[in-house]
């Protein structure tokens, strides 16, 4: 079980679940089911998986469906390099997908193991997305400059006509992006503001760059004025967007995009990963229509056009490129991003820097911790999120994510502090 030092070593504080609170049960989350589930995932998800011959459609099938667990559980031994190795000694007999998911397994796990590997895929690929991962690989955020001749090259030879795919276009900002200096950061005064969403809720996200560490989630209720603990303090809990993957945001299974994404209520998820707290509903643009996006749409068109996620920004923001992330990504093809608690066992991450927060598939996860004798939530960050949300009367609304800088730590609420304060002094009114 997770003591309070580990979370203070992180500048959080341990939540407590209210005495008047029903109990929550989660029993995946006892420590004798996580002993049981992590030795069958080890047996039969990983290892009888990757033993198989990729001679069938079949058996791909099967191969393919120990990549996820091994990065769960971030399993890197040299048993899973020589089954990965064997995988791309096939690769051209499998289809896309299996190869965007070998390479993002060896991303997550293998991060210099399989360079020749994923140049030679990277040189014969026609597949869009299955390029982008090789080069991510490959470039690592500029960390290895000496694969840009090389990607540079295949943009060139055979993306060239490909410049209206989201993925082709992140890509190509993304190279650009690591090569200059981040655009500044506009103000943040509008965005906190009713310049943006005037009469809705918002929950904004604050994220470092380096996605490693966690972020800081505030909530703004529709009259502008951010929701208060019980002693006047803004309320404020950490937030992780980092997949375990790790991959950029325009990829599948990658980071949580930054921008604006609809928000649109309460569920609770079926998956064991997740577990019973309640999630927060957000869809990206292009998941739902956009009259479902906009809220009090008045446009003739249903279908997606930039203007329309354009013109929901603050003016000082309409021109700030990092924004538009989520609008990319859902273009991307991306959707399914919300945000959501965990019952992921803590220890697969020990050592991390993100530890003890658990990474996702790319939503907003918020920590919770659960009693290894009987499964019961001993705390919850997400509970605390869900209900500072519902005390706004509303969870109809929007949800933005911005990455602030790359300061190395944790996003801590006093530096949000003089932008709330700011933004709630100077919008009582919406313009």
């Amino acid at each position: 079980m997770l003591d309070a030092s580990s979370l203070h070593a992180q500048g959080m504080a341990l939540p407590q679940t209210a005495a008047t609170e029903s109990v929550v049960i989660a029993k995946n989350t006892t420590a004798d089911f996580r002993q049981r589930f992590y030795e069958g995932l080890l047996k039969w998800s990983i290892l009888k998986n990757i033993s198989l011959p990729l001679t069938d459609a079949d058996n791909a099938y099967d191969f393919r469906g120990s990549f996820w667990p091994m990065e769960l559980i971030l399993y890197h031994t040299d048993y899973a390099r020589e089954r990965l190795k064997y995988a791309f000694s096939m690769v051209d007999r499998q289809n896309a997908d299996f190869q965007r998911a070998l390479v993002e397994v060896v991303y997550t796990n293998f991060p210099t193991a399989f360079r020749p590997e994923v140049i030679r895929l990277m040189q014969r690929t026609t597949n869009a997305k299955v390029f982008a991962i090789c080069a991510n690989y490959l470039w690592r955020g500029g960390t290895t400059p000496d694969a840009l001749p090389a990607i540079l090259e295949g943009l060139r030879s055979r993306f060239d006509t490909a410049r209206d795919n989201p993925v082709i276009m992140m890509l190509k900002a993304d190279l650009g992006r690591a090569r200059h200096a981040p655009p500044p950061l506009p103000d943040l005064r509008d965005l906190l503001g009713l310049q943006f969403a005037p009469g809705l809720p918002v929950l904004y996200s604050f994220q470092r760059r380096n996605r490693d560490y966690p972020g800081m989630v505030v909530v703004r209720g529709p009259d502008g004025r951010f929701v208060r603990n019980g002693d006047g303090s803004v309320f404020a809990v950490p937030q992780l967007a980092r997949s375990i993957s790790n991959l950029p945001f325009y990829l599948t299974n990658g980071n949580t995009p930054q921008g604006v994404y609809r928000m649109s209520g309460f569920a609770v998820s079926r998956s064991q990963f997740i577990g019973p707290t309640q999630n927060i509903q957000l869809s990206l643009p292009y998941e739902i229509p956009v009259d479902s996006f906009v809220i009090n749409y008045i446009g003739a068109d249903s279908c997606w056009q930039k203007e329309a996620y354009h013109d929901l920004l603050p003016a000082s923001w309409q021109s700030y490129l990092p924004v538009y992330d989520a609008f990319y990504a859902g273009k991307a093809g991306r959707s399914a991003i919300i945000a959501h608690g965990t019952t992921i066992d803590p220890s697969f991450y020990k050592g991390q820097v993100y530890y003890p927060q658990t990474p996702s598939e790319g939503c907003l996860c918020a920590l919770e911790t659960w009693s290894p004798a009987d499964g019961s939530r001993t705390s919850s960050y997400q509970q605390q999120l869900v209900d500072a949300l519902k005390s706004t009367g509303s969870p109809v609304g929007y949800a933005v994510v911005i990455e602030l800088d790359d300061k190395a730590g944790p996003v801590q609420l006093n530096e949000l502090l003089p932008f709330i304060r700011r933004a709630e002094n100077t919008g009582a009114a919406a313009p």
